[in-house]
């Protein structure tokens, strides 16, 4: 299943990339493991912590300049992003007497302007983003409550800074993005007590959503180091986000370490393989 998964990302990456032929592109494949804290009332009142593996594929490039959207030159400082994210857990409580497992599918799509100084060194970008999720919890020992999933769209405002320096036969940059969510919708499905307690639960239904009732901010501060043959990135990323509705509430903290390469490149559909 996670190979069906990630040869689709793979798929939705290039398919983007051919949509904008003859304009390169910026590919970041990365892979992120670390520290997570879930607090889901549903399964469990108690708090888990445990570990995460997860991979993670964004690529960046700028609008075509002869498209509809606009004539040679009005949109120079526009571009787009899109990620795909793929990401597993595994959760104790603090007894060590039980455990979650977990799987997160995260994909988005955003436009943003740029500014620009020092030549081009300084760079700033802001814009919308639009992004959407589906997440599955099993628990590994109860029979009553055996999983628990959710799935949330979102409109977020995406922001970010970086900061450009060279060497003698290398490169570096120091960037900082951060999103947080405006307003979307979310879906919980029925969530009750028991199987024999149906009158005591809350009735799955989709609902606006928002800073009031589903807060998610996620950031990353990275260092992109390019060398004569390749471009890596390392870097720290953390994601929050909380929601719920009457007694029940989810959590999710994670702190994770970035490891990727970075690699540029252009497609042109009329030529001939």
């Amino acid at each position: 299943m996670k190979r069906v998964i990630i040869v689709i990302g793979l798929l939705f990456c290039l398919v983007g990339g051919a949509a904008a032929e003859g304009v390169e592109h910026t590919n970041v494949l990365k892979v992120k493991f670390g520290w997570n804290y879930q607090l889901d009332t549903y399964l469990s009142p108690l708090a888990y912590d445990g570990m995460h593996i997860g991979i993670e594929n964004e690529w960046w490039q700028p609008f075509r300049q002869d498209t509809r959207l606009g004539k040679t030159g009005q949109l120079a400082q526009w571009a787009h992003v899109g990620r795909l994210d793929l990401r597993g857990t595994r959760q104790f409580n603090s007894a060590r007497s039980n455990l979650i497992y977990g799987l997160d599918i995260t994909a988005g799509w955003g436009a943003f302007y740029t500014w620009q100084w020092c030549d081009k060194r300084l760079k700033v970008f802001l814009g919308p983003y639009l992004e959407a999720n589906f997440g599955a919890r099993e628990l590994a020992s109860n029979v009553n409550k055996p999983y628990s999933f959710d799935v949330a769209a979102d409109v977020m405002a995406m922001s970010g800074v970086s900061w450009s320096f060279y060497g003698k036969k290398t490169s570096y940059r120091l960037n900082y993005q951060i999103r947080t969510n405006l307003i979307g919708f979310d879906f919980m499905p029925d969530y009750w007590q028991s199987y024999y307690e149906l009158s005591e639960g809350v009735k799955g239904t989709a609902r606006c959503s928002g800073h009031w009732n589903h807060h998610t901010i996620k950031h990353e501060l990275a260092l992109d180091m390019q060398f004569p043959h390749s471009t890596w990135r390392v870097g720290a990323a953390h994601q929050y986000i909380n929601y719920g509705t009457k007694d029940l509430h989810f959590i999710h903290n994670e702190i994770s370490i970035v490891v990727g390469c970075i690699w540029n490149y252009r497609i042109k559909a009329n030529e001939k393989l």
